[in-house]
């Protein structure tokens, strides 16, 4: 952005001068200028369709940008796919300054981008249109992040609603162009409506879903879009029908108020979490420059508006989307984290607007009069398009997301900045991609709702029934009907009948458990809330719990079959190690050690001695001149110079000479100098590490010798001042020790990954520093020479085709061209040169043996190699590289033939092998995962080798397994090998089916190749029977699997069914989505994916549930996941313990819950045989409506959220008991027919036994009814007795208090209910029905005790003779605890400071040699 006062001309003073540049920027906004059109006309040509671009919204010029078939489906309907590094190949992509992103995603089908204004499908540039940036439809970024945080996203558009609620605010029609001007310009007295910005949204931020007014009507209208609360609705108005009634009118509404009632206060209660967070960032505080005092204040971040001036420091978050003005910086850039946007750890840098650069001394807040032109706001974190107008001049410099700091970034490497707001509040790009929470439907929700579907046709059988009975009852009288007040004449049968239907439909409507929602959301919310609570899920490191972000699938957590998980940072602990170098074919080890202490431990590596004095030795080379006064080096020692600077050089570290300070305080006033009070770096002795001698690969007698100009030498000579004050231009020698003195200041470094921190940390302890980095220049502190400069000519990014970065610099003492590449071993070793020497083949050869050895210690591992360059060469290079980059059609592969051209005939140095430490527990949880039946998949971007050693590491892989290898490179060599080994492992599998008598084993290979038929329950048991299978497959190999049209994937899927592991090496993040994917939809199995990057953002939205992981690499994966862990090793007792908790208990609360609506509709069904089916309810109305609201509602939330069948501590021990609820052992298909068997025998039961108990009697309706009331209750509490597992005096109380509150309840409705005449009838009926005689309860006891016999009995002869697992390790355990109670207490300690993997090891243990003890002794043992 340009500003007349930073040009240097001294703006118009007083209110004139800023209400001419109000004037000009209203006029602007009314006249653009010439040669620029703005299409407000939403039927334009220009706005119909997509443009894909690749990044920062760069415009493609066309129709079209796909050819083929691929154009046919794309130029008619929305962007369906982002861009990515090895995806799709795109032509016509402009120039694109921003980094790439190294993750890649993809859309869903169907996806739309959201504007602020919510109008349709942008426009889709024609041929010969102006590709003004400004006037175009918004485009398909290629940025990975972007797609990311695009995935929930959809157009808004109008709906009904909106349309109906005339009285909600209305969002104002926004032009294409967003004209900002300076708050400080606009005159003081302007009127609120008439402010150029008065259109523009605050910075207030509301995320809520309520206010104090719209709460009743929106969460009313939320509601009543269930269909339970609909049918009840329709209930409470059938009952309004004077003919139809059977209650009275206020008495129906009772169970559809409480339902949502309850459901509403339970919206308020999660509301009013999103308004504390709400209030939190509203309430922070940041600096705006304020016009009256003339400096900056402290504001509050919802009082910024747009066209404010603010002021940032380091590592101060952004409090709105700000166009970058001026920095503290030299060069003009400041830096951004955006892991709080994009999970992107690295850098962003962000430049000072174009014309505004190196006004560092006559910058002020106040001369800025320029007016910005921007598009509207977009849901695209890097399409950021416009210019800013100088006022005088009316020039226009242009602007691009390279200027833009988005909202929720943090400020980094610079002391600070200032902006003006162009975007506030929920037009900022990160509030507009905040989609709020995902629902997802659980399986057991999605079984529970045909079971509704059944309950519904059940209901619909019994009103048909009683509707048919009533029309057959008075058909049955010939004159007059008894009990009738009118003649049979009158009477009309068939009308009776359909009458008496929806009668029937208002009395039996329990049979539609309208409750049992309200109860699911409430006991998972509590599920949750222990889930949160729990210390042993509790990381005292990060200081993190496990979060759970998705409330409605708690007890998928126990029925998971498949698991993905990511290495990098997910298994592995993703902070690096320099563990081994090779230079020369030369191997250098290193040890690992631990530095710090406390949370403020890191590991580190120990210096290897013989690297150390090879480096240090280079003093001595240096002063050898020989006859032609040039510097000698030998080859070795020239390689490991290249080799340490390659490692200091070819990266994005962004390096600080001190932590950063700004002159300005948080409320705006000016700080005084301070002498910085540096710290001097304690350096702790290390323990040297010492390696096999090996004899240098050149020969002594005739060595060679790499010659350096003369003139360098005389240039070396430099001084001893501090390199922190040193010019760019002024190189110095100082003398320089291996290590680092105690008094030196070191450099703060910050990288885009841990890969390059852990490179860069590694020269800089030998003595390699990077000392200062610009985008241009680089100063570099070597062993001898002391201070070097170069120039940074090019950087060739890294990406994911390539695999590997390169820099090219030139020295600018001695002019030498260099080119430093490093890179992934299987993209670089085909770039080196092919050696006709004996030594260079050595090299090769023993530098192919060390990566293959690194490879197998599971290190991660890179090839560094360079290449010298002639100027000749160079500018050849250059110009055609230029001219790729101008290019507008097939831009991208042109750069790629750019970057080949110059990466080729790499002379090699050697590699380099970093180790990502394992987390804590990761082997434990893995092994307990596999023999809890679960099949885990690590996908990994790792190459095989690194990825199968990290897998026996693991203990993904065992020992005595057999490891399939899968790497082919053609889709006939893919199918070919897997029919290989899948015929092979079926017929394996069948003859030990066959040995074992079963005669079935077989039947996979029988079985015709359907989704249904991959996944069957034995699978795990018989991939045991038949020998441990693993499988490796590489991501090459992969994407002929993945291919639909391969006809490759059932096979492939075959084939993993035979293995309890795989591992997927060289995987792209697209390719993890589409696996889980895959695995979802044909084998219909619950998937779960774990991760912690934003590379594994797909991966964990396409699993039923996601698993984030806060590691290192930003929050992109917790923020896209459904619980969030703070370490792997909690997932073992999130899944074994609270995962089998959950499912458990929802499952038998479920069938409880469905069994006793159906016992007590059955009960009022009987009574209709002694009524004539005339829909008469013995029942009070009152007790009709809130038994199954209030009178019952106890134990089913002391069963769904407290009731335990097995302690956590024997759950941790043996995870074979999770495979009651993968196999979906407790709510089967059949459950629901057995509990309504048991329903229909129950009602039965109740109903004449409290009909005998009432034979020959006067007892009248309400007393009888009051009677079976009691009988239902009893029996129903008996049941609930038999389904607890665990008694705590939770469950007795809610047992006992369900007794109390229906009888205190009854006594004082039956007192007072004469005051209400409908209600009269049941006047003092409990009274007497409880002291008169004992007939109630004799025959509640006696009802309730045959009702739930049979029951009682089943699960007796069940635990007897078929014990499920569960109740064999109960029945183990309390038989070890009676058998040697102190022994067991005395060897399993337990506490919550044991750690889960020992109490896994221990707990097993144990109860094996208890079995052992009890067989020795004569005693049976039931595992």
């Amino acid at each position: 952005m340009a500003a007349q006062g930073a040009d240097g001309v001294t703006p118009p003073a007083g209110a004139a001068a800023a209400g001419s540049a109000v004037a000009a920027a209203l006029l602007e906004r009314s006249h653009p200028p010439a040669g620029r059109t703005v299409s407000h006309n939403p039927t334009s040509p220009e706005r119909r369709g997509h443009v894909r671009s690749a990044s920062q919204g760069t415009q493609l010029p066309g129709p079209s940008i796909l050819k083929g078939p691929e154009r046919a489906g794309t130029a008619r309907r929305g962007h369906a796919r982002a861009f990515s590094h090895g995806g799709v190949g795109l032509e016509g992509l402009d120039e694109v300054t921003r980094a790439g992103s190294k993750t890649e995603f993809t859309l869903p089908p169907g996806h739309e981008a959201r504007e602020r204004s919510g109008r349709g499908s942008t426009a889709r540039q024609r041929h010969g249109s102006r590709p003004d940036s400004l006037f175009r439809g918004h485009s398909r970024q290629a940025s990975r992040s972007e797609s990311v945080y695009t995935l929930r996203q959809t157009q808004q558009t109008s709906s009904l609603f909106d349309c109906l609620c005339f009285w909600r605010k209305k969002t104002l029609e926004e032009a294409r162009v967003r004209v900002v001007v300076p708050n400080h310009t606009v005159p003081p007295d302007t009127p609120a409506k008439q402010h150029p910005n008065a259109a523009f949204a605050n910075n207030y931020v509301r995320t809520t879903k309520y206010t104090v007014l719209s709460f009743l009507p929106k969460n009313l209208f939320e509601q009543f879009h269930r269909f339970a609360n609909l049918y009840f609705l329709f209930i409470v108005l059938l009952n309004w029908v004077p003919e139809i009634s059977a209650f009275g009118r206020e008495v129906a509404m009772l169970p559809l108020v409480f339902v949502m009632g309850v459901t509403a206060i339970k919206d308020l209660f999660e509301d009013r979490r999103r308004y504390l967070s709400d209030r939190r960032v509203n309430t922070s505080t940041c600096r705006v420059y304020d016009r009256d005092s003339g400096h900056y204040v402290q504001r509050l971040w919802r009082d910024v508006r747009v066209g404010d001036l603010v002021h940032l420091s380091c590592d101060e978050l952004i409090p709105a989307d700000l166009l970058l003005l001026h920095c503290s910086d030299s060069q003009d850039v400041c830096y951004i984290d955006t892991c709080n946007l994009d999970g992107e750890t690295n850098l962003k840098q962000r430049r000072v607007v174009r014309g505004l650069e190196g006004k560092h001394e006559t910058f002020h807040a106040s001369k800025f009069f320029g007016t910005v032109e921007c598009n509207t706001p977009t849901t695209k974190l890097y399409r950021f398009h416009g210019s800013v107008i100088h006022q005088r001049s009316q020039q226009r410099v242009p602007i691009t997301s390279d200027n833009l700091m988005l909202r929720e970034g943090v400020l980094k490497n610079t002391d600070y900045v200032e902006g003006i707001v162009v975007y506030a509040g929920h037009e900022t790009k990160a509030l507009l991609n905040n989609g709020g929470p995902r629902y997802k439907r659980s399986k057991l929700e999605r079984q529970m709702n045909m079971e509704v579907i059944y309950c519904v046709i059940i209901l619909l059988l019994l009103c048909f029934t009683g509707a048919t009975g009533s029309g057959l009852w008075l058909g049955g009288f010939s004159d007059t009907v008894p009990f009738f007040p009118y003649s049979y004449n009158s009477l009309n049968p068939p009308l009776e009948g359909f009458i008496t239907f929806w009668t029937f439909v208002i009395i039996l409507q329990v049979m539609i458990p309208v409750s049992l929602y309200v109860t699911l959301e409430i006991i998972k919310l509590m599920q949750v809330y222990h889930i949160h609570n729990d210390l042993e899920l509790y990381d005292s490191g990060t200081n993190k719990r496990t979060e759970c972000r998705a409330l409605n699938i708690t007890e998928e957590l126990g029925q998971v079959q498949y698991l993905f998980s990511d290495k990098t940072g997910t298994l592995t602990e993703n902070k690096m190690v320099f563990r081994q170098c090779t230079i020369g074919g030369i191997d250098y080890s290193h040890d690992a050690v631990m530095e710090g202490t406390g949370k403020f431990e890191k590991p580190s590596f120990v210096l290897n001695r013989r690297l150390q004095d090879e480096l240090s030795h280079m003093d001595i080379q240096l002063s050898v001149v020989n006859h032609t006064g040039e510097l000698l080096f030998t080859p070795h020692a020239a390689r490991v110079r290249d080799f340490f600077l390659l490692m200091a050089c070819c990266n994005t570290v962004v390096v600080a000479k001190h932590p950063h300070k700004d002159k300005l305080s948080s409320s705006g006033t000016t700080l005084l100098e301070d002498s910085a009070d540096e710290s001097s770096q304690t350096i702790q002795s290390q323990t040297l590490a010492t390696t096999p001698e090996e004899a240098p690969l050149e020969t002594s007698d005739a060595p060679d010798f790499v010659r350096t100009p003369k003139k360098w030498r005389r240039k070396l000579a430099i001084g001893k001042t501090d390199w922190l004050s040193l010019p760019l231009s002024l190189p110095r020698k100082t003398s320089r020790s291996n290590t680092p003195t105690p008094r030196e200041l070191r450099p703060i470094f910050e990288a885009e990954s841990p890969d390059e921190m852990a490179l860069v940390e590694a020269a800089y302890k030998y003595n390699v520093k990077l000392l200062r980095r610009t985008n241009t220049h680089m100063v570099v502190s070597l062993p001898a020479e002391g201070l070097v400069e170069f120039e940074i000519l090019n950087v060739l990014p890294f990406d994911s085709d390539r695999k590997r970065m390169s820099v090219i610099l030139r020295h600018v003492a001695t002019q030498q061209i260099v080119l430093y590449t490093k890179g992934a071993d299987s993209n670089m070793l085909p770039l080196v040169e092919t050696a006709t020497d004996y030594q260079s083949q050595e090299i090769l050869y023993r530098t192919q043996q060390q990566l293959n050895v690194s490879s197998r210690r599971g290190l991660r591992v890179l090839v560094l190699a360079k290449k010298n360059l002639s100027e000749e060469e160079y500018q050849d290079w250059l110009t055609a590289h230029r001219e790729a980059e101008s290019l507008v059609g097939g831009r991208e592969h042109k750069l790629q033939r750019s970057y080949a051209a110059m990466e080729n005939r790499l002379e090699l140095l050697g590699c380099t092998g970093i180790e990502d430490r394992l987390q804590e527990g990761v082997p434990e949880t893995l092994c307990a995962l596999r023999e809890a039946g679960i099949v885990v998949w690590v996908l990994t971007g790792d190459k095989q080798e690194t990825a199968i050693n990290i897998a026996y590491s693991c203990r993904l892989f065992s020992q005595d397994m057999e490891v399939i290898k899968i790497n082919a490179r053609s889709k006939n060599a893919a199918e070919r090998t897997v029919n290989f080994y899948l015929d092979q492992l079926e017929r394996e599998r069948a003859e030990v089916a066959g040995a074992g008598g079963g005669g079935g084993g077989g039947g996979w290979k029988r079985r015709p190749p359907t989704p249904a038929s991959l996944w069957s329950t034995d699978t795990a048991s018989t991939v045991e029977r038949g020998g441990k299978k693993a499988l490796v497959v590489d991501g090459k190999t992969l994407t002929y699997f993945l291919d639909s049209r391969s006809q490759l994937q059932i096979p492939f899927l075959r084939l993993t069914g035979h293995c309890s592991a795989v591992l997927c090496c060289r995987t792209t993040p697209l390719q993890k989505a589409y696996i889980v994917r895959i695995v979802k939809n044909q084998l219909g199995a619950l998937t779960l994916a774990v991760g912690d990057g934003a590379n594994d953002v797909s991966m964990i939205q396409t699993a039923d549930v996601g698993v984030g992981i806060s590691g290192q690499e930003g929050m992109q994966a917790v923020m896209a996941s459904d619980f969030a862990l703070a370490r792997f090793r909690y997932l073992q007792r999130l899944l074994l313990v609270h995962g089998h908790w959950c499912y458990d208990r929802l499952a038998r609360m479920v069938l409880y819950f469905l069994y006793k609506n159906a016992t007590f509709v059955f009960v009022i069904f009987w009574y209709q045989l002694y009524c004539g089916f005339s829909g008469a309810v013995m029942i009070d109305q009152i007790y009709l409506s809130l038994f199954n609201l209030m009178f019952t509602s106890l134990p089913p939330f002391a069963i769904g959220i407290y009731d335990q069948d097995c302690p956590a501590e024997l759950l941790m021990a043996q995870p074979h008991l999770y495979n009651q609820g993968r196999l979906s052992q407790v709510y089967k298909p059949h459950s629901f027919w057995v509990n309504m068997a048991d329903a229909l025998y129950q009602s039965i039961v109740i109903f004449f036994f409290a009909a005998q108990a009432y034979e020959d009697t006067s007892v009248d309706i309400w007393e009888f009814g009051t009677t079976v009331t009691v009988m239902c209750l009893v029996t129903m509490l008996l049941h609930a007795c038999i389904e607890i597992k665990s008694w705590t005096w939770i469950h007795a109380a809610a047992i006992v208090l369900s007794l109390v509150f229906f009888f205190v309840f009854a006594l004082v409705y039956n007192a007072v209910c004469l005051a209400f005449p409908s209600l009269a009838g049941s006047y003092w009926v409990i009274q007497m029905a409880t002291t008169d005689s004992p007939t109630l309860y004799l025959a509640a006891v006696l009802a309730g005790v045959t009702a739930v016999l049979p029951r009682l009995v089943t699960r007796s002869l069940q635990h007897t003779f078929r014990p499920s697992p569960v109740a064999r390790a109960m029945l183990r355990r309390r038989r070890a605890e009676e058998s040697h109670p102190m022994e067991v207490l005395s060897t399993v300690p337990w506490s919550s400071s044991t750690s889960l993997s020992s109490v896994s090891v221990v707990r097993t243990s144990e109860y094996s040699g208890v079995g052992e003890r009890l067989e020795q002794n004569g005693m049976p043992s039931v595992a």
